[in-house]
């Protein structure tokens, strides 16, 4: 396979997944509830993984995302204000959310830690094994 081909292959893969997204997607965004919530009344609503616990309160907590607090009503284990947390439930016209369930990502600080702390280790391994050549312009064995 030449590198045209393999090229125009991934961009037509690209295209035809984005174009599956938009006919296909699987319900309606937040934002998108937040802005008109008399329309979305009863539309089931993925909150996204990087919203964070607000307030917790005896019938919920609220959503801090965007620069917004979301009301959601449901039990959270192990929620605390700033943890990490996933949502899916029912979008009501007041506004809030009546959780179906919840993921409270208790480690995910931890894990992003980790991650970067690989990725460090990873670039000097490269950098140590490999050099730039200009000539070639790439990358060459030391």
């Amino acid at each position: 396979m030449t590198r045209r081909t393999a090229a125009f292959a991934l961009l037509a893969l690209v295209a035809l997944l984005c174009a599956y997204g938009g006919l296909y997607a699987p319900g309606p965004t937040l934002d998108e509830c937040l802005a008109d919530p008399g329309a979305f009344d009863g539309a089931v609503v993925y909150a996204p993984r990087e919203s964070v616990i607000g307030r917790v309160t005896d019938d919920g907590f609220t959503l801090r995302w965007r620069g917004r607090e979301v009301p959601v009503r449901g039990i959270a284990r192990n929620a605390r204000p700033g943890t990490y947390v996933g949502v899916r439930g029912k979008f009501r016209r007041g506004g809030w959310i009546e959780a179906e369930a919840v993921h409270v990502g208790r480690w995910r600080r931890m894990k992003m830690a980790v991650s970067i702390v690989a990725a460090a280790a990873v670039g000097v391994l490269l950098v140590r094994r490999f050099r730039w050549d200009g000539e070639q312009r790439g990358f060459a064995p030391r």
